[in-house]
């Protein structure tokens, strides 16, 4: 490694590789006729890889809502909020217990998750994730 990037790196003291930001659902996400989606709506963390699949279901559901009801848009904004929430609730909480449970335990914790993890078949962990993955979740 060139020396300029060896002194730079001796000289760092408080490396991070990226902040992890979420916080717990809310269901509140229309102000009037103004609607958040994605993380603006559920910042989730990365551990279900799902951030960016929510914000596009969001933005289908939000245009279904808005096509539905055409001359309400208060109403297409509630239908929006109301549709997406349990599910976006759902995998917020989840990708944080993957993180604490499944990325980063530590000692016995560890062990157990390793012995249960591999004790699963293929089948069951299509089974487990069938609610994110085997329907559309997008609100018709």
């Amino acid at each position: 490694m060139h020396a300029r990037a060896q002194e730079i790196i001796r000289h760092g003291n408080n490396w991070k590789l990226w902040v992890l930001c979420d916080r717990d659902p809310t269901e509140r996400w229309v102000d009037g006729r103004v609607a958040l989606l994605g993380d603006a709506a559920h910042p989730m963390l990365q551990y279900f890889a799902q951030g960016a699949c929510m914000a596009l279901e969001d933005a289908v559901c939000l245009s279904h809502m808005m096509e539905a009801y055409p001359d309400d848009p208060s109403r297409a904004l509630d239908q929006y909020c109301s549709q997406r929430f349990p599910r976006t609730a759902r995998v917020q909480l989840q990708s944080r217990l993957i993180g604490e449970h499944i990325y980063h335990p530590a000692g016995e914790h560890a062990r157990l998750r390793n012995a249960i993890m591999s004790a699963k078949s293929s089948e069951d962990y299509y089974r487990d994730l069938a609610w994110l993955y085997g329907g559309t979740g997008l609100g018709s």
